[in-house]
């Protein structure tokens, strides 16, 4: 992990788990450009340019999934040693020297650009559009935030060196449900994304992190805390591109 003040580059998986998630959702992916192309057109952009948004979104998703803004530092009681490397050459060949660090504890919250910032700045838009077109769907759109956000919250674990664990599907499945239960197959598909979003940001990220906060503070060493840390592979983007694709099964 590289630490540049404001900005943090991060490794969000081990690069075997990037080939058990993609393997796991490829069919996602496949269909991914055509969602965003769908969401763009639907926010009122042209359509040439809502289908360069969706050939495009699930790669700048990707490439930003490695960069995260933090956004607060909390100092704690207390030190801890950790190891860092550096290499020094010789005859132009690297050698990795370790050497001991005396760090100050501290938790860092910062928010992921690729699993969070871009699905939530969608998520904005199409609410932005929503309530334009009809305030009773604009309603109806936070109800589905509401009941995701619920049960989030009550499904999702905080778990030690980890962060929020919650159940991949459970969050969109919910969203995609409660879209089709709220407001029929009207606007389903924004609506849909929308909830899965936004619910499990504020279900997991929000509600649970705030309840559970304290745990971190007595786990030894530093604490990295980022919303979408996974990046593509987050709950925050994952759940808004499975609720829409549970949303047109549904319809």
């Amino acid at each position: 992990m590289s630490n540049s003040g404001r900005i943090i580059i991060s490794n969000p998986f081990h690069p075997l788990m990037l080939v058990v998630y993609f393997v796991i959702f490829f069919p996602a992916f496949l269909i991914m450009p055509s969602v965003f192309s769908s969401l763009s057109f639907f926010i009122g952009l042209p359509q040439g340019i809502s289908i360069l948004i969706g050939l495009s979104m699930p790669m700048l998703s990707f490439v930003f999934s490695f960069m995260n803004i933090v956004i607060r530092r909390i100092r704690l009681e207390g030190f801890f040693y950790t190891i860092e490397s550096r290499y020094v050459y010789f005859m132009g060949i690297p050698f990795p020297v370790y050497y001991p660090v005396y760090q100050r504890r501290e938790i860092v919250i910062a928010i992921n650009i690729g699993g969070a910032v871009i699905p939530i700045t969608f998520s904005a838009l199409l609410l932005a559009r929503l309530y334009c077109m009809s305030s009773l769907y604009f309603i109806d759109a936070l109800i589905v935030i509401a009941i995701t956000s619920i049960i989030t919250f009550l499904i999702s674990r905080t778990v030690p060196n980890v962060g929020i664990a919650t159940p991949s599907l459970i969050p969109p499945l919910i969203s995609g449900i409660s879209a089709l239960a709220i407001c029929g197959t009207n606007y389903i598909f924004p609506v849909a994304y929308v909830g899965g979003v936004l619910g499990s940001l504020i279900g997991a990220d929000v509600l649970r992190l705030s309840k559970d906060f304290s745990k971190f503070t007595h786990q030894l060493g530093p604490v990295f805390l980022s919303i979408g840390g996974a990046g593509t592979f987050d709950g925050v983007f994952l759940s808004g591109i499975i609720a829409a694709i549970f949303a047109y099964i549904f319809t």
